[in-house]
């Protein structure tokens, strides 16, 4: 089944969807998970702003449920009562609270969910799409990555990864980052866990939760995002390789400092040449602004984009010298003789900003976020791409 894409208003995106400064520290803490439901029965556009895209959805209630330490709890709550609770488990022990409609195989919520998930020492917010078409059988998962100051919702919608998800039969969810300290803006980690907050943990129990709560097959899951989401989904591809069966990455990538996946994975990237936010040739001139409203993120913007995923194509064994097709006004580098020949392939999107190629919103952001292409779609292509490739082969 092919894709067409729905209609939806144009909205106004100020410089939101950016990426976050890199930053260091080992400290890694087991949390514990509080998962709260709340279905959403339609999905709701955009309406216009000039300040920021407003959520799609009601507001996420972002109260978890107590837990022991070293437990982890699922209690979904709107669901009956929990019918039995955990009596002072063990330090290290899992509890799983059971409940009279606890979702399973063949009994899920259709269409757009809500819930927080409280995992890696942070309350994160996350929407779960499931198509009408599901019939009980385990299906692939998308996860989509915001950027620097987004969430969850905005990046469904201006994605449309949950018009996609239902015509094409698979789940995706986005979730929604927390502030990192001194910075209100939501985000993702691009590096080890600091403080009390490991959003590597996070993920990791995001899909054990869509995996036994949602139908999720382990084998088929797909990571993606935007600027500070395509640098995190990057960061996965280094760390997750083993539960990643392919990845794409928007606007932003780099090869983690130590970055070794466990596998190769199949992986894409799309990057704008005129990228005023995530510099192209790595010039570190750079118009984010960091939490304080200055600019001076310059040595993080130093990465050539080409030469990082370059990185990642050495490291799944690929020649080192990928071959070059132009069209339109996109230049895609194919990288042969990979591991397992795994599809590695770049995307030089020739005069593009800090945008998603072919997103719908292109007209309303151009003066801000510079131009978008519509030789390639970064959704539709990307999915093309993922169902192609599983962990299994």
């Amino acid at each position: 089944m092919k894709f067409s894409r729905v209609a939806r208003p144009t909205v106004l995106l100020s410089v939101l969807i950016m990426v976050a400064a890199s930053c260091s520290g080992d400290s890694r803490r087991s949390a514990p998970i509080t998962v709260d439901t709340d279905p959403v029965e339609t999905i709701e556009p955009l309406s216009a702003t000039t300040e920021s895209i407003p959520a799609a959805t009601a507001p996420v209630s972002l109260a978890p449920t107590p837990t022991a330490a070293g437990t982890t709890t699922i209690a979904p709550t709107t669901t009956a009562p929990v019918s039995s609770a955990p009596t002072s488990p063990a330090p290290g022990t899992t509890t799983v609270v059971p409940t009279t409609t606890a979702p399973m195989c063949g009994d899920l919520n259709l269409g757009a969910t809500e819930f927080t998930l409280s995992a890696g020492g942070a309350d994160h917010p996350a929407r779960v799409f499931v198509p009408s078409t599901f019939s009980g059988v385990a299906l692939p998962l998308v996860v989509n990555w915001h950027g620097l100051g987004g969430n969850g919702p905005q990046q469904a919608a201006v994605t449309l990864y949950e018009e996609l998800a239902e015509a094409e039969g698979f789940i995706a969810v986005h979730p929604t980052g927390v502030p990192s300290v001194g910075d209100s803006r939501n985000s993702w980690q691009l590096a080890p866990s600091f403080g009390e907050r490991d959003d590597l943990a996070f993920a990791n129990e995001l899909l054990d939760h869509l995996i036994s709560d949602w139908c999720v097959d382990a084998d088929r899951i797909y990571s993606t995002g935007i600027s500070n989401g395509g640098f995190f989904t990057a960061r996965l591809v280094c760390e997750m390789a083993d539960r990643l069966a392919a990845a794409s990455s928007v606007a932003g990538l780099y090869h983690v400092a130590g970055c070794a996946p466990s596998r190769p994975v199949p992986y894409l990237a799309y990057h704008g040449t005129d990228d005023e936010v995530v510099p192209f040739d790595g010039d570190g001139e750079s118009v984010l602004r960091g939490a304080d409203g200055s600019l001076g993120l310059r040595v993080f913007f130093e990465q050539v984009m080409p030469e990082e995923f370059a990185e990642f194509a050495g490291d799944a064994g690929c020649d080192p010298v990928p071959s070059a097709s132009a069209f339109d006004d996109v230049i895609r580098y194919d990288y042969a003789g990979c591991t397992d020949d795994t599809p590695m392939s770049f995307f030089e999107i020739s005069g593009g900003g800090h945008t998603w190629p072919n997103w719908p919103i292109a007209a309303a952001v151009e003066s801000t976020l510079g131009y978008t292409t519509t030789a390639v779609d970064a959704t539709v292509d990307s999915w093309e791409f993922f169902e192609q490739h599983t962990l299994g082969g």
